[in-house]
C-alpha cells in the first residue's frame, strides 16, 4: 500500500508515518513543516517568501508528480496547503486525478468544527470563555461560518473524502453531527521510540521544573496566557521549590530537546483531550497538565491509570493543583512512570497506525 500524508500539525502526521512504516506501509510526508516548527517531511510545500502568487503555484505544479499514484491520501485539514482556500481547492482537484481514496483528519479550526462549536453544544471550546472573546485570532475564527470560500472548500473536501478521522471527543462530536456515516475517532499517535522515557524526576527531587511553550498568535487560543500567569504566581510564592522553563515559538527539534530537562509540562486548556505536545511529554515521562476530564479516559476505555492533571478549572484551583504537585514531590517519580505507561498503551504510533489501516480498509471497501 502507498500512502500520502498531506499537511502537518505539530508532528501528528510525522508520528503516524512512523507507525505505518513499521507496519510495512510505503509512506510519503508532504507539508509546509507547520510554519516555524519546521517538522521533517519528504516533500516540502512551504510557500516561498517572495512573489508567492507566482512562485507558489509553480512550485506546487513541480511537486505534483511526487503526489500522484497513492492508494490513500490523508489530508490534515481541508486547507491542507495552509494557503488560500481557492489554491487548496484547485490543487485538490489535481490530486484527485492521480490518486485513489481520500481521507480527512478532523483536528483543526475548520468550518464544520467552528460551526458546531458556536452552537454551544460542545463541552469544551475556546469560544466559551470570557478571556478569549477579545482575542483577535479567536474573533477571526468565528468569521469562518460566514466565509463563503472557506465554507465551500471545507464542504467540498469533507463530502468527497471516503472517511473522516477525529482525533478527540470534541472533533468527533462536531463531525459526527454533519457526517454520521463516515466519521470515526482514533487517538493521536506518538512515536514512543523517538521520544523515550528520559527519567529526569529523581525520588528526592528538591525543585520542580514546570515547562510551558508560548506559540505565536495562539497564546489565548490554547489558554496558555492563564497557565503562564498562574505559574508566575507559583514561582513567586515558592521560589526555592519551583523552576520555570518558558519557550516561545522554537523549531520542533529544539523544542523536543528543551523538554528533556523538565518535570511538568502544561498543555492546552480549551480542547477536549491532550494534543501532540502533551503526548510527547507523556512519552518522555513528564507530568502533563491540560484539559483532561473523565470523558478523555472514557473515550480510551481507561479505568485505572489516569496520570493527567486536569487544569481546565479556575485559576485559583489551577494554582492549588500546582501546589499539590510541589507538596507531593516524592510521588512525582511514580506519576512519571504512569505517564509513560499511559501513552504507550493508548497512543503508541504503531498501535494507532493499525487503527488507521483498519478504518481506511473498512471505508474503501464500502
Amino acid at each position: 500500500m502507498k500512502v500520502l500524508l498531506l499537511g502537518e500539525f505539530s508532528s501528528f502526521h510525522l508520528s503516524l508515518a512512523h507507525g505505518l512504516r513499521v507496519l510495512g506501509v510505503d509512506v510519503t510526508l508532504a507539508s509546509t513543516g507547520d510554519y516555524w516548527k519546521n517538522i521533517p517531511r519528504d516533500v516540502d510545500l512551504r510557500q516561498p517568501e517572495r512573489l508567492k502568487r507566482v512562485t507558489f503555484p509553480i512550485k506546487l505544479l513541480k511537486k505534483l508528480p511526487k503526489l500522484w499514484g497513492y492508494d490513500v491520501v490523508q489530508l490534515i485539514a481541508p486547507n491542507f496547503l495552509m494557503s488560500t482556500p481557492i489554491v487548496s481547492s484547485k490543487y485538490f482537484d489535481l490530486l484527485k486525478r492521480g490518486n485513489d481514496k481520500f481521507f480527512l483528519c478532523a483536528c483543526g479550526m475548520d468550518y464544520h468544527y467552528v460551526s458546531y462549536a458556536l452552537t454551544g453544544k460542545l463541552k469544551h471550546s475556546v469560544f466559551y470563555f470570557e478571556n478569549t472573546k477579545s482575542d483577535p485570532f479567536v474573533s477571526e475564527l468565528k468569521t469562518l461560518v460566514n466565509n463563503k470560500t472557506v465554507k465551500k472548500l471545507d464542504r467540498k473536501i469533507a463530502n468527497y473524502c471516503d472517511g473522516i478521522i477525529a482525533v478527540s471527543n470534541g472533533y468527533f462530536t462536531a463531525y459526527k453531527y454533519y457526517f454520521p456515516d463516515k466519521t470515526c475517532y482514533i487517538p493521536l499517535p506518538v512515536n514512543t521510540i523517538d521520544h523515550p522515557y528520559v527519567a529526569t524526576i529523581e525520588p528526592d527531587v528538591k525543585r520542580v521544573n514546570f515547562f510551558i511553550g508560548l506559540m505565536k498568535d495562539r497564546v489565548k487560543l490554547k489558554g496558555i496566557d492563564r497557565i503562564h500567569n498562574v505559574l508566575l504566581g507559583l514561582k513567586k510564592k515558592h521560589p526555592k521549590e519551583v523552576d520555570l522553563t518558558i519557550v516561545n515559538s522554537v523549531p520542533y527539534n529544539e523544542y523536543i530537546k528543551l523538554l528533556n530537562n523538565s518535570h511538568v509540562l502544561c498543555d492546552q486548556l480549551y480542547a477536549s483531550g491532550i494534543g501532540m505536545n502533551g503526548l510527547i511529554g507523556l512519552s518522555k515521562g513528564l507530568i502533563v497538565g491540560g484539559c483532561a476530564d473523565a470523558e478523555l479516559y472514557d473515550s480510551l476505555g481507561e479505568k485505572n491509570n489516569k496520570p493527567l492533571v486536569d487544569l481546565n478549572t479556575s485559576d485559583a484551583e489551577m494554582f492549588r493543583t500546582f501546589e499539590q504537585l510541589i507538596d507531593q514531590k516524592s510521588s512525582l517519580k511514580e506519576r512519571s512512570l504512569k505517564s509513560r505507561e499511559f501513552v504507550v498503551k493508548h497512543h503508541d504510533s504503531v498501535k494507532v497506525a493499525q487503527q488507521y489501516l483498519d478504518f481506511w480498509k473498512k471505508m474503501s471497501d464500502k
